[in-house]
């Protein structure tokens, strides 16, 4: 019998099709990571200081009689591949692998310096990820010409005002920003300590439970801090020692201060509110000697793809979330010219994050 020469179909089509079905199945790293953190493996392979196996860890967790331990040795290797865990090359006298912590899975740890999990729950929190299977029907829709964001045409209304009337989503968005904040704040005020040491007060605007400008207040003693958000935002957050949380409007007025704070804020609205955001800034700073402090991602080219990365995909973050968007160092030079600031200077970075001093 003859046999038929079948030919094989290009590496270069194999390739596509593989690349394509693993990015169709992302999602499922990052479901397999928000599992890890609600069954708490990073803390339990902490807690023990060694690493630990599958078999050890469904013991601990425990997991249903149902899952033997091999499902969760499915669940651990595909957050190895991930980065989140490492595999252990020595091995037990079962054969089983150990699995180890990471410098990803130790921002993890509940009781640890840098915890960011209330950032990644709050990344996949089922209002915002059906927001993105919005994401078509909204561009169609026509809908942010005016101003309505995707969230706002899923769920009826921004995420500000479900976050108001929900005391959970209000938590989880709090603790996920001052997660963030501490992780960067910290860093910021030992590196770049200078841009305070003249300051005598500061307001923080958007500032959250008051997270940066309680770090500041305890880096910086002689400043008296201050912080601006929504009232129902104040009303949520316990007191900080050294800082008064006023409730009110950034749109509206701002505290009067020698120095105003504003991180991660601008990046969530349009050209047009920014200038009205930074122009209420100018306003609460004095003429001479005051100054404005913001602290946002400036676009450029990284050597490091992940920022690359990163910066796109927070990009089109805020344009789904609040049709904001990230910017370049020209597009920030507009709109501080806008606003009517005279110079700016980007004093120092961590990561893809900018400290730009601004001046009336």
């Amino acid at each position: 019998m003859e046999e038929k020469n079948v030919q094989e179909r290009p590496v270069d089509q194999q390739m596509a099709e593989a690349h394509l079905e693993t990015l169709s199945c992302s999602y499922q790293k990052s479901y397999s990571l928000k599992a890890a953190i609600k069954l708490g493996i990073a803390d339990i392979i902490h807690g023990h200081g060694q690493p630990l196996t599958a078999s050890q860890l469904a013991t601990e967790i425990p997991i249903n009689s149902s899952a033997d331990a091999s499902c969760l040795d499915r669940l651990m290797r595909l957050l190895v591949h991930a980065g989140v865990f490492a595999e252990e090359k020595k091995k037990t006298g079962t054969g089983e692998v150990l699995y180890a912590l990471t410098p990803v899975s130790r921002l993890l740890l509940r009781e640890g310096q840098h915890n960011l999990s209330a950032l990644t729950m709050l990344s996949l929190h089922p209002l915002i990820v059906s927001t993105w299977d919005n994401l078509a029907a909204w561009l169609q829709s026509g809908e942010g010409n005016w101003h309505r964001t995707a969230f706002e045409a899923k769920h009826g209304e921004p995420l500000w005002v479900k976050a108001s009337l929900d005391p959970k989503i209000n938590k989880l968005f709090n603790e996920a920003m001052s997660s963030m904040c501490k992780l960067f704040m910290g860093c910021m005020v030992e590196r770049c300590g200078e841009v305070f040491k003249e300051v005598s007060s500061l307001v923080d605007v958007g500032g959250g439970n008051g997270t940066v400008a309680s770090i500041i207040a305890d880096a910086f003693p002689h400043i008296k801090c201050m912080v601006l958000d929504l009232p129902h935002v104040v009303a949520a957050s316990p007191p900080q020692p050294n800082v008064v949380a006023i409730g009110g409007d950034m749109f509206e007025s701002v505290p009067p201060a020698d120095a105003v704070l504003i991180k991660g804020v601008m990046h969530d609205w349009d050209d047009e509110s920014c200038v009205k955001i930074l122009m209420r800034c100018k306003e609460a700073i004095p003429k001479l000697g005051g100054k404005v402090i913001v602290v946002e991602i400036v676009k450029k080219k990284w050597p490091q793809q992940v920022f690359n990365e990163l910066q796109l995909v927070l990009d089109l973050h805020m344009m789904v979330m609040n049709n904001g968007k990230e910017r370049n160092e020209e597009e920030w030079k507009k709109l501080f010219i806008d606003a009517g600031f005279s110079s700016y200077k980007i004093v120092t970075s961590v990561g893809i994050h900018s400290l730009i001093e601004v001046f009336p």
